[in-house]
């Protein structure tokens, strides 16, 4: 066989191919080619049905975690006891540590979604699609990326995953 018959079989090949390594290289390049990294940790709490149906509300006022007790009846849920727990993200080892709600309070925090860097904390999507076309689990809403500068990464946070409910709560990112 010559090659000018062989020619819309390479061609027919070959478009697929360069289709899937443009899609590949679209969605992986940006990534490689920033030097954009995240630079600033922050805070976050957990708890099981938080933060509606504890009588403790954890907010940042001026620069600080800040504790309001919820008077018993002030919300359609009823209130019950709980515990919260707050933790402090490292960026760069993607790990969390927990801290006590003394140790969050010394910290100075940054309320806004974005941080100094334009990075900000996304959930995952929770989407039940149709079976089996564009299926996801409600577990993908309880994963937590960071995302900025045309990059995403996936953070290992604590999560409860017993609750239905939302159970990160992200509070500020930590001023250097």
């Amino acid at each position: 066989m010559n090659g000018k018959s062989n020619l819309p079989l390479i061609i027919g090949i070959s478009i697929p191919v360069l289709m899937i390594l443009f899609v590949t290289g679209s969605i992986y390049l940006p990534a490689l080619l920033s030097n954009a990294r995240p630079q600033y940790n922050f805070l976050y709490s957990i708890g099981e049905g938080y933060p509606f149906s504890y009588n403790t509300e954890y907010t940042v006022e001026k620069g600080k975690l800040t504790k309001q007790e919820i008077k018993e009846g002030s919300e359609s849920v009823p209130l019950r006891r709980g515990h919260v727990k707050f933790f402090i993200h490292d960026v760069a080892k993607n790990q969390s540590r927990d801290v006590t709600f003394e140790e969050a309070q010394e910290l100075e925090l940054d309320s806004n979604i974005k941080s100094p860097d334009s990075f900000e904390i996304v959930h995952g999507s929770g989407a039940e699609g149709i079976f089996p076309f564009f299926f996801s689990s409600r577990e993908d809403y309880k994963t937590v990326y960071i995302k900025g500068h045309n990059i995403s990464k996936k953070l290992e946070v604590q999560i409860s995953r017993d609750s239905y409910d939302e159970s990160f709560r992200f509070l500020g990112w930590i001023k250097k």
